[in-house]
């Protein structure tokens, strides 16, 4: 059997021909097409395609911009002479008037302004200027991530009209903003555009495209850049096309998209490339206006501190002014990058032709002609793909340059199994003679030990006496693989032993520990008794005694380093809520825990400035000086806690009743600020100069921290509460400054506490019963004042607080996602009232509200009309009407489309509310199979004030009748509206002017008499 294998094994396989080679190769290339399909889920795939974008830029060198833009630029110089990385707006003010005798082609803001200047009148000299200058633009911003308490919110006036009104495409695919950070409406007004200026990072932080299309609340906006370079040729933003994935046409200026309508960028070098001048020269009038005449200019920071920095093919931290400017100049000189035709299928043809090319020329020829005609063909594509770099084309080359990798990796090891299938006979005796070699290597590694239980003898091999620390001459029967232990734990393994000769465990598993040498030893004893197979006696034991110790230290390593900071030895934070649990937990009842968090203030500029390793030496040296607390503690007969939570900051518990006038027990806060007084040294470190090795002169660097702090006595009663007062302690402290102390304020909490006994009160409403009720209001019909139905508005009757009006909970509500199942009771109540009503010959509707939060859970929503319907029993479902107001419906119109289509099968009316409020699109409303269109009150209420609202209601009344729908007008208070109404062509009126929202027991009554 034994020379049949090696015969076989012998003979080269078929992977080993060349056949093999191309199979393989065609593999692989299938494989990269199946990833170069899905490259968009894999970041580290892009990041591939990047870096050898990169190299493309870098070996084709810098470029000089074309257009005549210059960088007016908050220097270091500015920095120093304003004390401030942002001017405040009376220092643009002026420098918007010192430019005005310039008169520059067009001049962009990189800054947001966002909340109004502390004096009122800075914004209005501010906007001033801008409208005197006349041709300067804003930025704003979509941020994909929401901050902390943050919310979308609706777009001004003026940010609206940066839209675009012209798109064609499928929108779904671009990059979805979830908030605008939108400009000051006053400074948005006075300026002559406005653009986003939000990017993507890379998962290295660079920014390798712009985004001049984003979309937020069904509207696209375009990027500050396009609107810059648009302005500096004074084209009509109204004439602006966008066709998605394809292009943005502006007139003569057209801009090139990917399929994610981005626009990639092409850097031109390092900082530096686009002429500059100083803010404060400008400010301080030495900048000629004829240096500045017809110039397109950017106003935004360059310096070191400043934090927007970008990094670039060049450049480690390319100024984010200066990235915009680079966009900028890409669009007015024509050279952004961009995907050549026919992009797709050059990139698909050298991930299948690299790899077979590669499987041919290693199974063809010799190995380094092979490898010659490679390294020419990679030459020629070399070449080729810096040509088309310098007419601006690009490829993604990642995968391509991957298959050509796996697939020289592959050939070579299938010549090398090739090479050694012809060498196997020659090698076979030697193959098993490591084989045997091998196999007693490792059994060598363990101990062996043979127990006959028949004869009483047993065997130990040389190395299970040296794990055991024995010598021959010592080993005593069985006994001996407990003679090391302590009393208690041989008696252990004894009992192990039996319990397994007695067939109470199928293996023998024990772990042998003691001591040895001064160090802890760890041996894993395994073993398996031999039975009779009648009487199922165990016969004969063997096994094998392993050496675990070094596993168990490192097992006890990591338990400790996963509650242990490794660079500077303070419990982390797991550990530190460990311990202030314990702590509470000593002294019950009391209340006397406090906490304090301390944060270093500019700790990750720090790092950027003088590196990670400077960083660790002031942390070290931060911990060692925090704990001097524990000595102190300790002399004082106090407990003290300390602990390293996060990155740059430290956390210390202490024990004690507060203070007369609510100061710290011990003074800890104070003591820990005063740690950051004395300077930290930082830069000993030996480095080879010159084949020298010597040590960096030692630098001190002075830092500020923050501290905030908590005490049970405050309000926090337990570990948590008490973490998360020193945190929101520490973020006011923060944000008052460096270098501030800031104590838990229970104030503080009220709003949230306020906020989660409304969510508790509406859970038990919902859950009890009998609080919400639902009142009517009449829908009547202004051509003879026929009752048509109600409109159900929900109230709500609280046992303690009495009458509750929806404004106050219906926000709590919709946060929580409670307004589903108060919705849900709603419906089921209106169907309900409809049955009793039904008796009494009622034939009209009740209108329901359905919340923005039961369109979003549409499988819901749909759920809860089903139960509805089967509630309404012989009623027929379209006197139930379901109303939407046009901003919900208008969030998602494909989705609400289809759900309101789905409801409306189901029999139900439907009501688009508050119409004129929102912004519908034309091409969406008519998708939706809405009854009625709602005039929103506020309409109604300016009827008598001029002609404009009364266009608009004529507006909505002929969209209504074009599209076959009622229009309801609510909000009628007096009979001149009701008329007027009417003749405007509203249909159906609702109001105070016939009746307020009554009662069940009410609206009956009204029913009755109607």
């Amino acid at each position: 059997m034994h020379a049949a294998q090696a015969s076989h094994a012998g003979r080269p396989g078929r992977w080993h021909q060349p056949g093999g080679q191309l199979l393989l190769a065609a593999l692989v290339g299938l494989l990269c097409l199946l990833l170069w399909s899905q490259r968009a889920q894999w970041p580290l795939l892009q990041r591939l395609d990047r870096l050898l974008l990169d190299a493309q830029l870098q070996l084709r060198g810098p470029l000089q911009p074309q257009a005549p833009i210059t960088l007016v630029a908050v220097d270091d110089r500015s920095l120093q002479a304003l004390g401030r990385i942002v001017p405040d707006r009376a220092q643009l003010a002026q420098a918007l008037a010192q430019l005005a005798p310039a008169r520059p082609r067009a001049l962009a803001l990189d800054t947001l302004l966002l909340a109004p200047a502390a004096d009122p009148a800075d914004d209005e000299a501010l906007a001033a200027a801008m409208t005197q200058l006349g041709t300067v633009l804003l930025p704003f911003a979509l941020p994909a991530e929401l901050e902390a308490g943050e919310q979308a919110i609706e777009p001004d006036e003026a940010v609206l009209r940066s839209a675009f009104t012209r798109y064609a495409g499928d929108a779904t695919q671009l990059f979805q903003a979830r908030t605008l950070r939108q400009p000051l409406p006053l400074l948005a007004r006075a300026a002559a555009a406005l653009g986003h200026v939000s990017v993507q990072r890379g998962v290295d932080g660079a920014v390798p495209f712009d985004l001049p299309v984003l979309a937020y609340e069904g509207e696209l906006y375009p990027s500050l850049a396009l609107r810059l370079a648009g302005a500096s040729r004074g084209l009509d933003w109204a004439q602006a096309r966008v066709q998605l994935g394809e292009a943005v046409m502006w007139q003569d200026l057209t801009l090139p998209l990917d399929a994610l309508s981005r626009q990639w960028i092409n850097y031109y070098g390092p900082a530096g490339r686009f002429e500059q001048i100083s803010f404060i020269d400008l400010l301080e009038g030495r900048v000629p206006p004829e240096r500045l005449h017809d110039r397109i200019l950017l106003l935004g920071s360059t310096a070191l501190g400043a934090g927007d920095a970008f990094p670039s093919p060049f450049d480690g931290g390319l100024p984010g002014v200066e990235r915009l400017a680079t966009a900028v100049d890409n669009l007015l000189s024509q050279r952004v990058l961009r995907h050549p035709p026919l992009a797709a299928l050059m990139e698909m043809g050298l991930m299948l032709g690299l790899p077979l090319l590669v499987g041919l020329s290693l199974a063809r020829l010799g190995l380094w002609r092979a490898y010659a005609l490679q390294a020419v063909l990679l030459l020629a594509l070399a070449l080729a793909l810096q040509w088309g770099l310098a007419r601006h084309h690009v490829l993604d080359l990642g995968l391509p340059l991957l298959s050509l990798v796996l697939a020289s990796l592959g050939a070579i090891f299938i010549r090398g199994l090739s090479e050694q299938a012809r060498r196997r006979l020659a090698l076979q005796a030697l193959r098993e003679s490591e084989q045997r070699y091998a196999l007693a290597a490792r059994g060598a590694n363990d101990g062996l030990w043979d127990w006959d239980l028949v004869h009483g003898s047993v065997h130990f091999s040389p190395r299970c006496l040296a794990l055991l620390g024995l010598a021959a001459d010592e080993a005593q029967g069985i006994d001996t693989l407990g003679k090391p232990l302590a009393p208690a734990a041989r008696e252990g393994l004894q009992a192990a032993i039996e319990a397994h000769l007695q067939g109470r465990s199928l293996q023998l598993h024990q772990v042998l520990q003691f001591e040895q040498g001064g160090q802890q030893r760890w041996l894993l004893l395994k073993g398996a008794a031999i039975r009779e197979p009648r009487s199922g006696r165990a016969l004969r034991m063997a096994g094998s005694l392993s050496d675990i110790s070094e596993q168990q230290r490192l097992q006890q390593q990591l338990s400790h380093d996963a509650l242990h900071d490794r660079l500077s030895g303070l419990p982390n934070r797991t550990a530190f809520r460990t311990q202030l649990a314990q702590m509470m937990s000593l002294a019950p009842g009391r209340r006397e825990l406090g906490l304090l968090m301390l944060g270093l203030d500019e700790f990750r500029s720090f790092n950027e400035v003088h590196g990670p390793l400077a960083g660790d030496e002031v942390l070290r040296q931060l911990a060692r000086r925090l704990r001097e607390a524990e000595v102190m503690a300790r002399a004082q007969g106090q407990g003290l806690l300390l602990a390293r939570l996060s990155g740059d900051e430290f956390g210390l518990g202490f024990s004690g009743p507060l203070e007369p006038g609510g100061g710290a027990p011990g003074g800890w806060p104070v003591w820990a600020l005063q740690q950051l007084a004395a300077p930290f040294e930082i830069g000993a470190t030996p480095v080879a100069m010159g084949g020298d090795t010597q040590a960096l002169p030692v630098q001190q660097v002075q830092l500020q921290a923050c501290v905030g702090w908590a005490h049970q006595a405050q309000g926090p009663g337990e570990v948590d509460e008490l973490l998360a007062a020193a945190e929101s302690a520490l973020a006011r402290a923060k944000s008052q400054g460096p270098g501030h102390l800031h104590a838990f304020d229970a104030a503080e909490q009220l709003v949230e506490h306020s906020r989660r006994w409304m969510r508790e009160q509406i859970e038990r409403a919902l859950q009890e019963g009998g609080q919400f009720q639902l009142h009517y209001q009449p829908f009547i019909r202004l051509s003879d004042r026929r009752l048509l139905g109600f409109e159900a508005l929900l109230r709500w009757q609280h046992p303690e607080r009495g009458l509750i009006m929806p404004g106050d909970f219906i926000p709590v509500a919709e946060a929580s996602g409670q307004i589903a199942a108060i919705g849900r009771w709603t419906l089921l109540e209106a169907a309900a009232q409809l049955q009793r009503w039904a008796a009494q010959g009622f034939q009209g509707e009740i209108a329901v509200n359905v919340s923005g939060v039961q369109l979003e859970r549409e499988d819901e929503l749909l759920r809860d009309a089903r139960d509805t319907l089967a509630a309404l029993g012989a009623v027929p479902a379209r006197q139930l009407k379901l109303e939407v107001t046009e901003s919900m419906a208008m969030a998602n119109p494909t989705r609400s489309a289809e759900l309101l289509r789905q409801l409306s099968v189901m029999g139900f009316k439907l009501s688009i509310d508050d119409f004129g409020t929102g912004y519908s699109s034309l091409a969406y409303l008519h998708r939706f199979p809405f009854d009625t269109l709602k005039v929103d009150r506020s309409f109604v209420m300016r009827l008598a004030a001029g002609q404009e609202a009364q266009e608009i209601v004529r507006t909505i009344v002929g969209l209504a009748l074009a599209l076959g729908k009622q229009t309801l007008a609510e909000g009628v208070e007096d009979e001149a509206q009701a008329e007027l109404l009417a003749r405007l062509g509203v249909q159906v009126g609702q109001g105070w002017l016939f009746a307020k929202a009554l009662p069940e027991a009410q609206a009956t009554a009204w029913l009755a008499r109607a």
